[in-house]
């Protein structure tokens, strides 16, 4: 790399610096370096190094500025000259004339304090930082087989779908061959019915001269063999001409669907299959519209705010909980009790749809009742849960944990987990993050 700064002898400006002095402030090519150390020995010469343009030498480096760096600034922790906090501002003097600044010896024993504090730091940091880089590329290379995983799936997903769409193709392209093969309306017929005015003129010839030579009983078995013939002529004209009256144009009708819109569902449906789902994403709440309760703007907060007290408001996550692997997330609840006694939240999972209006007896869930024990609802089944006996109130954290492998769920609340709920979770089924709220106003949040 070309050194940026010159000798300061003007005799020599075209040649780089090696070294700087800083007594005298200028930079020094190797003949003015040798010079130097000759005649000037006590001068402080530094050697610039070239990976470096930013060389240290003692003297402050704003612009006009010549003085050496002798004080301290303790506002903008900054090195300063005499210009720096001269009282007469102007021409580039006086920018720290209104800070607090003390000599460089004044604040030497703190700097060496806080030196002191960093090396600490630094060397806990080098251990953090090499566990942390250690750790990041195990989760950078798992990244890379996950994604190639995924892109080979994708592959084959779509390889199957191509080879089933190919397959199909030749399927119906036989199909259509096979059903013009079974028509009599051939080219064969066509060629063969060409024919036939022509052989009905010959063989109108034949035996009409036979006829007339038959009372001679020359060559006779000739004359026998040859009506004979025209018999067996006769019969094939008939049957291709059959054959041609079996071809009415009229009831020609075969076309191939789909066409029009459902072709134009078709594009769709390939447009819309296939997604890439972010599952490092947390659940948000899913806003059904008519379904008494509104939510936040960020989706992570959740109110009754409609219909009378009753089991008529449910809530369910934006996606499907995985079915290989353990789920978990947490539900505050911000407000549980209104005015009556009857201020439940159940907070669980089930299906997106339900069949009935009890929701409750689809799902699976804990329940925030106004009982002094901690009730667990399976299906419609209300029961005491694990002998929990308290009651659940205003800024509980319930964590739900979800494991989809062996059927399993538990809750904890606070971070105290109350053990396995239900070991019967329907392993096949696609179950969502579900809450239901009977009373109005009440409100719970995503954390």
């Amino acid at each position: 790399m070309e050194l940026e700064n010159k000798c300061s002898h003007k005799k020599h400006s075209e040649l780089n610096a090696i070294c700087i002095c800083i007594d005298c402030n200028l930079y020094l090519c190797n003949k003015c370096t040798n010079i130097h150390k000759e005649y000037l020995e006590n001068h402080q010469i530094i050697i610039i190094d070239k990976n470096n343009k930013e060389i240290f030498t003692g003297l402050c480096t704003e612009p006009n500025h010549k003085g050496k760096l002798e004080y301290y600034c303790k506002n903008h922790n900054k090195l300063c000259c005499s210009s720096c906090i001269s009282k007469i501002k102007g021409k580039g003097n006086g920018q720290h004339s209104d800070c607090e600044v003390c000599f460089i010896e004044e604040i030497a024993k703190e700097k060496k304090n806080k030196l002191n504090e960093n090396i600490k730091y630094l060397e806990e940091s080098c251990k953090n930082i090499e566990e942390s880089l250690r750790k990041l590329k195990e989760i950078y290379e798992e990244m890379i087989k996950s994604k190639e995983k995924i892109k080979l799936k994708i592959q084959k997903i779509f390889t199957k779908i191509r080879n089933l769409l190919n397959e199909r193709e030749d399927q119906l392209l036989l199909e259509l061959d096979n059903m013009y093969d079974k028509l009599y309306f051939k080219e064969e017929l066509i060629k063969k019915g060409e024919k036939i005015p022509n052989k009905l003129k010959a063989f109108l010839e034949k035996g009409t001269l036979l006829n007339n030579e038959w009372e001679n009983d020359k060559k006779l078995i000739n004359k026998i063999n040859d009506c004979i013939n025209i018999e067996y002529s006769i019969k094939n004209i008939i049957e291709i001409n059959e054959n041609i009256g079996k071809c009415n144009l009229k009831k020609f009708k075969i076309k191939f669907k789909p066409e029009g819109e459902e072709i134009t569902e078709i594009e769709k449906n390939i447009e819309l299959f296939g997604e890439i789902i972010n599952e490092n994403e947390g659940y948000k709440f899913l806003f059904q519209p008519g379904n008494n309760y509104n939510v936040s703007n960020n989706g992570l907060i959740a109110t009754k705010n409609n219909g009378k007290d009753d089991w008529n408001c449910v809530i369910i996550g934006n996606k499907a909980i995985p079915k290989d692997r353990i789920s978990k997330w947490k539900i505050k609840i911000n407000q549980n009790k209104r005015n009556s006694g009857n201020h439940d939240i159940c907070v669980g999972i089930g299906p997106n749809k339900f069949k009935g209006n009890n929701f409750y007896d689809e799902c699976w869930s804990i329940d925030s009742g106004p009982y002094n024990v901690v009730e667990i609802c399976i299906k419609g089944a209300f029961s005491n849960y694990n002998n929990h006996n308290e009651k659940l109130k205003e800024g509980d954290i319930i964590e739900i944990i979800v494991d989809r492998n062996n059927g399993n769920l538990s809750f904890a609340v606070n971070d105290v987990n109350y053990g396995i709920a239900c070991s019967t979770i329907p392993k096949e089924d696609d179950l969502y993050p579900t809450i239901i709220i009977y009373e109005q106003g009440l409100s719970v949040e995503i954390i």
